[in-house]
């Protein structure tokens, strides 16, 4: 009887395993700040999602340097022998303003590379202060997320609007700070706020009540922290990812 109930635990968890969501984050430190693509996978386990998250991220890091390997970057091996159910790509921030072209070629090339059934999206970042090319469009707030929209997204590809949640965010709550101090890089409210965008961007559920502080052990037993913030501070970034996507 008792190895009957092993098999049955056995069989039950290779179910699970087999249900798990793999997706993948190809970016640089405006995905890895404040471990973001492992604060999305906790959200996930919150709501009883099995999503397994991998990212390939590099400082700095363009599409055009994933594909040419640069920065010790290994993403196009990665997508030559693993297949994942979905795939978030995050540019360079400031080539979608002024080497646009460059972002979609890159783009396309590894689309090309993807299963047919693979789920792309598009990670459409913030404009920071002095960010380059931001003179060039002085009669657009959200110029990022436009170009990327109309010049390299494709019809069935999902753009994920953080830069929106940024900017809709910072005109509510102008004393919140999204930044760290060099005025560019996600703070940790930023790194949460985006986390919220993409957790309700990918599994359709609004983002409100999601948990403030995500922890876990790390492979000594130990307690860490991938990330926290305040429990007003994280309302309100739940309170503007779901107006953003779901009009709540």
């Amino acid at each position: 009887m008792r190895s009957f109930l092993v098999l049955i635990y056995l069989f039950i968890m290779s179910l699970q395993a087999q249900e798990k969501e793999r997706i993948l984050f190809i970016g640089n430190s405006f995905t890895f700040y404040w471990n973001l693509p492992s604060q999305v996978e906790q959200m996930a386990l919150e709501k009883g999602l099995q999503w397994e998250i991998t990212q390939t991220t590099a400082s700095g890091a363009s599409l055009r340097d994933h594909w040419q390997g640069n920065k010790a970057l290994k993403t196009k091996l990665l997508l030559g022998k693993e297949t994942f159910d979905r795939v978030i790509f995050q540019e360079h921030s400031t080539y979608p303003l002024v080497h646009v072209d460059t972002t979609s070629f890159y783009y396309n090339k590894f689309k090309a590379l993807l299963a047919a059934k693979t789920k792309v999206y598009m990670y459409s970042t913030w404009m920071y202060p002095g960010i380059s090319g931001k003179e060039n469009y002085p009669n657009s707030t959200n110029p990022i997320e436009e170009n990327l929209k109309t010049q390299v997204a494709g019809a069935e590809d999902q753009l994920l609007r953080i830069g929106a949640a940024f900017e809709l965010f910072a005109s509510r709550y102008p004393n919140i700070e999204l930044f760290t101090d060099d005025k560019k890089h996600p703070s940790p409210q930023g790194s949460y706020l985006a986390a919220c965008v993409i957790f309700s961007s990918l599994s359709g559920q609004p983002s409100k009540g999601l948990k403030r502080r995500y922890s876990n052990t790390d492979s000594n037993g130990k307690k860490i922290f991938y990330s926290m913030v305040e429990k007003e501070t994280a309302r309100k970034c739940q309170e503007v990812a779901d107006q953003l996507l779901f009009n709540k």
